[in-house]
């Protein structure tokens, strides 16, 4: 299973997508979400990912969600 890391904050957002044996296979910072999301998308296609775990970190709310994404549902609001 993939894991993507997310850090979001009002300064933007940083994002790290983990294989199964934890290293890291990208990593890099966006200024908004819209960008974000759909570099995600392109991601899901190129490295065919099924499922994975996507970790959200909201700096401003102080906050950690999780969630189990499958197929072409990931997405950051």
């Amino acid at each position: 299973m993939h894991i993507a890391f997310v850090t979001k904050s009002a300064a933007g957002s940083a994002f790290s997508l983990y294989d199964s044996n934890l290293c890291v296979m990208e990593s890099e910072s966006f200024s908004d979400l819209f960008t974000l999301n759909f570099h995600l998308q392109a991601l899901v296609k190129k490295y065919n990912i099924k499922k994975g775990l996507l970790v959200v970190h909201d700096k401003d709310k102080n906050k950690v969600g999780m969630s189990i994404a499958e197929d072409e549902n990931y997405f950051i609001s």
